[in-house]
C-alpha cells in the first residue's frame, strides 16, 4: 500500500512527542526491555571478547561492531514501512519516542533541585554527568547540571528530531545507536581509546548541525542572539545557554564560561535551564510540524 510520507511523518512525530510528555521513558523495573539497553549490553558483549594489545586491530573490531550494532537496529525500522500506513504509524510511533527523551532529561534535572543536602545533591547529579562529583561544591554541582541540560539537549531531543525530519525513523534511530555507542565506549583515555574511535567520531560528525540548531534554539528560546566565544572548546549549547540564563559554567580543569555580570550558579538557574530546553524542543516541534502539513 502507498505511504502518504508526510502525514505518515506528521503522525509519528505528534504520537511520539505526545508520549514522551505524558508517560515519558519506561520505569526502571522495565529497562531491560528497552532498546537503547540493549544496544549498551551488545556492545559490551563484543567489547569483553575484544582482546587488547594490538591498536590497529582494536580500532578496527570498534568500527565493525559499530556498523553491525547499527545495521541490526536501523534495518527493522526500514522494513516497518512495509507495512500498511495506518499500521506503520501505530507502530512506528512509540519505536520513535525511544530514540529521545525530553521529560527524561526533565526528571533527571528535578532530581538534582529536590536534593536537600550535598551529598544526596552529588549522587543526583553522578546519574547525569561522566565526570567525579564527590569533591564538587554547591556552586559547581549546579553548573555541572545545568551544563547537562544543556548537552543533552542536543543527544536526547533535538538530533533524533534531525534525523527523523530528513531520513524517517532509520535516521533516528541510527543517531540514538551511534550516540549511546559513544557513551558506552566513546572515550580518548584507557580501554577504550582505540576501541571506541569510530563511534566517537561518527558522534560527533551525526552531532555537528543538531548542535548548532540546539544552541540557535537556547538563543531564541531565551530571547538573546548573541554569546561570546570562550578561549577553550565548549559545546555551543552550553555556551548559549550560560549566556541565556547569564549564569557562569565551569567543568574544573576543562573550561569555564563567563562574562560581565553573570551570576554564580544556583538552583533557580537549574529550573530556568529546565524550561528553556522544554521552549527549544516546541519550537523545533511547532517548525517541523508547519512545514510538514505545508506539505500535505
Amino acid at each position: 500500500m502507498n505511504h502518504p510520507f508526510a502525514l505518515s511523518a506528521l503522525l509519528i512525530f505528534i504520537i511520539g512527542l505526545a508520549i514522551d510528555l505524558t508517560a515519558g521513558d519506561p520505569p526502571e523495573r522495565l529497562e531491560r526491555f528497552y532498546p537503547v539497553v540493549w544496544i549498551s549490553r551488545l556492545m559490551y558483549r563484543f567489547d569483553r571478547v575484544t582482546e587488547r594489545g594490538n591498536p590497529r586491530r582494536e580500532r578496527l573490531l570498534g568500527a565493525v561492531f559499530t556498523v553491525l550494532i547499527a545495521t541490526i537496529f536501523t534495518v527493522p525500522c526500514g522494513a516497518l514501512f512495509l507495512l500498511p500506513w495506518e499500521l506503520y504509524v501505530i507502530v512506528a510511533a512509540p519505536v520513535f519516542k525511544m530514540t529521545f527523551t525530553l521529560k527524561g532529561l526533565e526528571r533527571y534535572a528535578r532530581g538534582v533541585i529536590t536534593a536537600n543536602d550535598l551529598d544526596s545533591k552529588r549522587s543526583a547529579v553522578s546519574k547525569i554527568v561522566s565526570r567525579e562529583v564527590s569533591n564538587l561544591d554547591m556552586e559547581h554541582l549546579n553548573s555541572a547540571t545545568i551544563e547537562s541540560v544543556a548537552e543533552n539537549l542536543t543527544d536526547s531531543v533535538i538530533a533524533p528530531f534531525f534525523y527523523f525530519a530528513i531520513a524517517g525513523l532509520p535516521g533516528a534511530m541510527l543517531y540514538r545507536v551511534i550516540n549511546t555507542l559513544d557513551a558506552v565506549v566513546g572515550y580518548k583515555t584507557g580501554r577504550y581509546i582505540h576501541f571506541g574511535w569510530f563511534a566517537a567520531r561518527a558522534d560527533d560528525i551525526l552531532n555537528y548541525i543538531p548542535e548548532r540548531i540546539a544552541a540557535v534554539l537556547i538563543l531564541l528560546a531565551g530571547g538573546k542572539m548573541h554569546v561570546t566565544k570562550p578561549d577553550k572548546r565548549v559545546h555551543l549549547t552550553i555556551l548559549a545557554m550560560s549566556s541565556v540564563l547569564c549564569v557562569r559554567l565551569e567543568k574544573i580543569g576543562h573550561y569555564s564560561v563567563t562574562g560581565s555580570g553573570y551570576d554564580a550558579p544556583r538552583t533557580e538557574h537549574i529550573k530556568d535551564s529546565i524550561h528553556i530546553a522544554r521552549r527549544s524542543t516546541i519550537i523545533f516541534a511547532i517548525s517541523y510540524l508547519m512545514i510538514m502539513i505545508a506539505w500535505l
